[in-house]
């Protein structure tokens, strides 16, 4: 499947050497897992993303990711994660926040 992940700029370099890591995900959490949403929902995710980590817009970027269908639980509807790490080979375009928050305005 084809989601999307984002995250604050400041990730991006060790995301793209490592992949996502459930061992990052937020120790407070009561779900621990890799968070992915699906193309009409990537908004909620960067809106979601300057919330958590209190970021401006040109913080976010939004990571295109291909994850197998076995590997994923959904949460709710657009939203899905997986409690794998996902390996950096399955990452695939990188979204600036602000050219996306554009696109996402028209």
């Amino acid at each position: 499947m084809r989601l999307y992940h984002a995250t604050t700029r400041a990730n991006l370099t060790s995301i793209q050497a490592h992949g996502l890591l459930v061992s990052k995900a937020d120790a407070q959490a009561k779900l621990k897992g890799c968070w992915l949403a699906t193309a009409s929902n990537r908004s909620w995710g960067v809106l979601h993303t300057i919330r958590k980590h209190k970021a401006q817009l040109s913080d976010v970027v939004v990571i295109e990711v291909t994850v197998p269908r076995g590997r994923l639980t959904r949460f709710r509807t657009g939203l899905w994660y997986t409690t794998q790490d996902v390996p950096a080979a399955w990452l695939g375009h990188i979204i600036d926040g602000a050219v996306f928050g554009a696109s996402a305005s028209e």
